[in-house]
Formats: structure tokens, C-alpha cells, sequence
């Protein structure tokens, strides 16, 4: 039972990192729309997903296994990976789906910029997470 909830749950994670390799594909204002309205449905998804495997994993696992230091600690920064990608792609999508212009190269290029800096800081922090599965160290 516990490989099924976690298979669902790094679906769940790859639904929603999947925003930081379609971004550098966007070209113009009209296609960031579409894609914007697309991924909210498959972001609301993922979420929905995420929590009720987040919760599964409850009923799955021990209580003192997920209560572990490194794993909250873990907990923790995988949330705030998820959160730079709200605060900062989401809006960078939405200024460039609201904006009047044609192409918005200025906003598409600030928005691919953002990208590469949550894409390359979540890399890193997936990185640490990575290193306290393996090694637990508190």
C-alpha cells in the first residue's frame, strides 16, 4: 500500500514541477493564456492529490517515522519549493496572460528569468531534501 501512495504522491510533484520546464516554451501572450488556464486545472489536481496522499501516508507509515526531525524538516522545505513556484511563476503568468501587449517580450523575459532562479534554487533544495532521506541526520 505504501508504494501506491507514494507513486500518487511524486505524480502529484511531478504535475506540479512541470511549470518550470513548459515556461521557457511560451512565446507569445495568447499561448501563456492557454497554458495558464490548462495548468491551473491540472495544478488543482496536483494539490488535491498531493494532500490526500500527504494524508494517506498517515495511515500508511508509522506516526513516529513521519514525525522525525529530518522529516519535518524535509516537510517544510518541500512546501516552500511549492510555494516559490505560487508566488512567483504563477504571478509571472498571470502578468503576462493580463497583459495588453501582442508578444510582452519585457514580461516573458522576466518571467523566464524567474524560472531559471525558482528552477535552480528548488534543484537545491530537492538536493537537501535528497541528502536527509539517505542520510537522517537528526
Amino acid at each position: 500500500m505504501f508504494s501506491i501512495v507514494l507513486t500518487l504522491h511524486l505524480i502529484a510533484v511531478i504535475a506540479k514541477l512541470a511549470v518550470l520546464f513548459l515556461i521557457p516554451r511560451l512565446k507569445d501572450v495568447e499561448q501563456t493564456r492557454r497554458f495558464l488556464a490548462t495548468y491551473r486545472k491540472f495544478d488543482r489536481a496536483a494539490d488535491l492529490l498531493l494532500w490526500a496522499s500527504g494524508i494517506a501516508f498517515f495511515f500508511v507509515t508509522s506516526l513516529a517515522y513521519l514525525m522525525q526531525m529530518w522529516m519535518l524538516v524535509s516537510i517544510l522545505l518541500y512546501m516552500f519549493v511549492f510555494y516559490m513556484i505560487k508566488r512567483f511563476l504563477m504571478r509571472g503568468l498571470r502578468e503576462v496572460a493580463d497583459s495588453r501587449k501582442l508578444y510582452a517580450e519585457k514580461e516573458l523575459k522576466s518571467l523566464r528569468f524567474q524560472n531559471v532562479c525558482v528552477g535552480l534554487f528548488s534543484v537545491f533544495l530537492m538536493g537537501c531534501i535528497a541528502v536527509m532521506m539517505i542520510t537522517k541526520p537528526f
